[in-house]
């Protein structure tokens, strides 16, 4: 007879959990570079500049691979490619950390990612510091 899990349950919300825990945070940092990308598009240098803060929260190797000095295609796609799988890659260790208490819920996954977020938009900014002074 095979284990099921009752629907609804505590194991089928872990599993839930487990399984979906990268997409969010994939889908959060999609959303948060998407706002970027309106805000960059409109007219206005608060916009701009907002715009921009918010695409390198949402894609911090931005930096690394040279934006905004380097803006050709294959080099941005890289970036924020490597920085969604990043996003995944944080959102799934998050929820295994989350999960590893026998009840676990969606706070328990954003007591865990806020602060793995808050590092990744910290480390973002820090790298286009650097990048803006050695400009400058």
């Amino acid at each position: 007879m095979a284990h099921v899990a009752v629907p609804g349950g505590v194991v089928a919300y872990r599993t839930e959990l487990r399984r979906k825990g990268g997409i969010y945070a994939l889908a959060g940092s999609a959303i948060v570079a998407a706002f970027g990308g309106v805000l960059l598009l409109l007219p206005g240098r608060i916009t701009g500049v907002a715009g921009f803060a918010l695409i390198i929260a949402a894609c911090p190797l931005l930096v690394a691979f040279g934006v905004p000095i380097t803006t050709g295609v294959s080099t941005i796609a890289m970036g924020v490619a490597l920085s969604l799988v990043m996003w995944f890659g944080l959102g799934q260790w998050a929820a295994h950390r989350a999960t590893k208490r026998p009840i676990a819920d969606w706070r328990d996954w954003w007591s865990v990612m806020w602060p793995l977020a808050l590092s990744m938009a910290v480390g973002g900014f820090a790298g286009f510091a650097m990048f803006a002074l050695s400009v400058l």
